[in-house]
């Protein structure tokens, strides 16, 4: 980069360092010369400065690593387990790490536009935990029912089809909800007497997937167990 000034060369210097936390630019402000003709200077003539550029090397900034070590580098990890034999460290390290897979994405489910939280507008303190308490209990059933459905399909060696038309035996259970969009309950009345009920739409993979999540799912269907 060449700049029309030293004072601006300077300026970009200083701002280098204000950027960065972990690194440190040892630069210096140097001069672009050049002859106001072209071809071989006579004797004595000097050339003009037409403009400045930054030269030098980035290193590491001891300083500011030390500091973020201290500061960023440790987390606290606690467990009911005391005994250590039944719960290394390294393990106890290995299952937090895996919540980032688990719990956190079943929290970024919360928080998609497809659970509608954001359309809530809350002042009232009790009606927040409130409203806390609900998403946590919706997202324990979730995490349960996926967890029902994965481990039904494993034990009975079946799969269902993922989003690109694949087998799986891992579904999320938010596609499943996906699946079941557009299923309709059909109630027939006469004389102010509901004569019958049904499930419209009901494909064989709906029936799968609600054979292997339970009888209780079985009778919100109407399906027989």
């Amino acid at each position: 980069m060449v700049f029309n000034c030293q004072e601006d060369a300077e300026a970009a210097r200083k701002q280098f360092n204000q950027r960065w936390k972990y690194h440190r630019a040892t630069e210096q402000v140097t001069p672009i010369l050049q002859y106001a003709h072209s071809g071989r200077p006579a004797t004595g003539t000097q050339p003009d400065i037409v403009g400045y550029t930054l030269t030098g090397s980035v290193e590491l900034y001891e300083t500011g690593m030390e500091e973020a070590k201290r500061s960023l580098g440790k987390f606290v990890v606690a467990t009911n387990e005391l005994e250590v034999q039944n719960l290394p460290t390294a393990a106890m390290l290995e299952n937090y790490t895996a919540q980032g897979v688990s719990v956190e994405r079943g929290f970024r489910f919360l928080k998609d536009p497809l659970f509608f939280a954001h359309s809530l507008f809350l002042k009232n303190p009790a009606r927040i935990m409130a409203l806390i308490m609900i998403m946590a209990l919706a997202l324990l059933i979730f995490a349960l029912g996926e967890r029902q459905l994965r481990q039904g399909l494993k034990q009975n060696n079946e799969t269902i089809p993922d989003q690109k038309g694949k087998p799986t035996q891992n579904p999320t259970l938010r596609w499943v909800f996906q699946v079941f969009e557009g299923l309709d309950v059909l109630s027939v009345w006469a004389d102010d007497r509901l004569i019958t009920r049904q499930i419209m739409n009901l494909r064989p993979v709906h029936q799968q997937i609600i054979r292997l999540l339970g009888p209780q799912i079985q009778k919100c269907y109407l399906i027989e167990t």
